[in-house]
């Protein structure tokens, strides 16, 4: 049998007679607020529940965020020593080469007297000399006669020619691959301007407004497909 609610049992005064509304009232609100803690409670430990799950969730974005940042600092770490070999790797081999082109141009500095007379080609006549001129039959042999040797020599051919042929060597390294690069070519100042001649192709060309090649530029040289930086330029006979 159902058992009627409390506060309808409680409408009744203990003599049996009814109560009024206003003491029926009073005791709805006394039934209500012995039950607001609960509510209360209820309500605050579905909050935290909520928030703890919100936190664990965070701390574990967190901490796969960190895990992932660590694993790529690690790489970067990695390349970075790799990196930090290559170029002293490299920065060595060009002091060797700079010291090496340095004890090349001493001993060929009484190749380099001053000319009598002097003529200036335009770079067409320059260009028909090279056709006849026999430095690029030369064999490359390292390390006996290599582009330093070229340039050397076809200097001596121009001069003979009254043609003030100086000799400047580049160092730097390949763009696309870090390779350190090191090569002497030829330059001369034409009746357009300043040309360069790579001895070894008889090619001649030249920058824009025949500038002159400076450190920290990019250029692609003959017989080289990369483009080349620029970090040192030496001239061992000029050419001004």
């Amino acid at each position: 049998m159902v058992q009627p609610r409390r506060w309808k049992q409680d409408m009744f005064m203990s003599d049996g007679s009814l109560m009024s509304v206003n003491d029926s009232n009073s005791i709805r609100v006394r039934y209500l607020l012995n039950r607001i803690p609960l509510v209360v409670a209820s309500v605050i430990v579905v909050i935290a529940s909520v928030i703890v799950v919100g936190l664990a969730a965070t701390l574990n974005m967190a901490e796969l965020a960190y895990t992932d940042l660590l694993s790529e600092y690690g790489e970067i770490s990695r390349d970075y020593e790799i990196l930090s070999g290559s170029y002293d790797r490299l920065a060595e081999e060009r002091d060797n080469l700079t010291e090496r082109y340095v004890e090349l141009a001493q001993r060929y500095r009484w190749l380099d007297p001053p000319l009598q007379s002097k003529s200036v080609p335009s770079t067409a006549e320059l260009q028909l000399w090279l056709e006849s001129d026999r430095t690029d039959e030369y064999e490359y042999v390292d390390p006996d006669f290599t582009c330093y040797q070229f340039s050397v020599l076809l200097m001596l051919h121009g001069r003979a020619q009254h043609y003030d042929i100086g000799v400047v060597t580049i160092h730097g390294y390949r763009n696309e691959t870090g390779e350190s690069f090191s090569h002497s070519i030829n330059a001369i100042i034409t009746t357009e301007g300043l040309v360069y001649i790579e001895p070894q192709l008889d090619e001649v060309w030249w920058l824009e407004d025949h500038s002159e090649i400076e450190k920290g530029t990019m250029h692609t040289f003959p017989g080289s497909e990369d483009p080349i930086h620029v970090e040192e330029i030496s001239i061992f006979f000029d050419y001004r």
